[in-house]
């Protein structure tokens, strides 16, 4: 802990679950954005819910899509 330097090294024992810090960030990020736009409280939660999933499922697809591009479609790529 005494060499690690912040904002240049990951942080130890962060770093090996870091891909699970996508749950309470995109919650939060729900959260707010729900409470800024939404006129009533009437369906804030469910609407959190909804957009946090939808937060979710779009990064797991990035993600697919991106190891589809970099495992598949660039090696088969011509070096030339």
């Amino acid at each position: 802990m005494l060499a690690w330097i912040p904002f240049l090294q990951p942080a130890p024992g962060v770093s090996t679950y870091w891909w699970a810090l996508v749950f309470p960030l995109s919650f939060f990020v729900s959260m707010t954005w729900r409470a800024i736009r939404q006129t009533d409280l009437a369906g804030y939660w469910p609407s959190v819910a909804r957009m946090s999933a939808q937060i979710v499922v779009g990064m797991l697809a990035l993600f697919v899509g991106l190891a589809i591009v970099i495992r598949v479609i660039v090696p088969m790529m011509p070096v030339d």
